[in-house]
């Protein structure tokens, strides 16, 4: 059986049984863009997104992973097997990438449990080492302190922006974009 093709219990304390992570589906994208559409971008333009995921699943280069429990889709995460930092490009890391957590269910370990349940992907595929980019201003300091406690660290080539390094002395827009992998 492979790894797609089954769903995996996390454990965690009492208060979270029946929680499962497991690969996304064609059939989720409606239900992930009802509940996580945000305000910066339009309907239309997440289904593109998850669809344009869907399609990179099927041909293997990414796997999008749902925190779910019963029918309810809590949170999700991926890994990119070709990541567009171009170091971990370039050395063939694969990438933690897109976590989110619902604001309802956050602080309860879930997204530990995602992000090593897409580290155990990586690791049954082989990989030795996996990357992963955080964010930079305030909304991302949760992320930060946990990334740094699972023993992630800054691979030393700076910040990028959509992927590509940025140029010191030249400005460049405070969003989701602009990172440190």
């Amino acid at each position: 059986m492979s790894h797609a093709d089954y769903r995996k219990k996390i454990e965690l304390s009492s208060r979270n049984k029946g929680l499962f992570i497991r690969p996304m589906k064609e059939n989720d994208i409606a239900k992930i863009v009802a509940r996580y559409s945000f305000p910066w971008s339009t309907l239309k333009k997440a289904q593109e997104i998850w669809k344009t995921y869907c399609c990179e699943q099927q041909a293997g280069t990414h796997t999008v992973a749902l925190l779910e429990e019963g029918d309810e889709i809590l949170g999700y995460g991926s890994l990119l097997r070709r990541s567009e930092c171009p170091y971990f490009a370039s050395s063939n890391i694969p990438e933690v990438h897109a976590l989110w957590i619902d604001e309802s269910h956050r602080r309860q370990g879930l997204r530990k449990a995602l992000v090593q349940w897409i580290e155990s992907l990586a690791i049954e595929e082989g990989y030795k080492q996996i990357g992963i980019g955080v964010g930079l201003y305030r909304d991302y300091g949760p992320a930060q302190k946990l990334y740094f406690r699972l023993g992630y660290i800054p691979e030393g080539s700076g910040i990028t922006y959509k992927g590509q390094p940025t140029t010191p002395g030249q400005m460049y827009p405070l969003d989701d974009d602009l990172n440190c992998s």
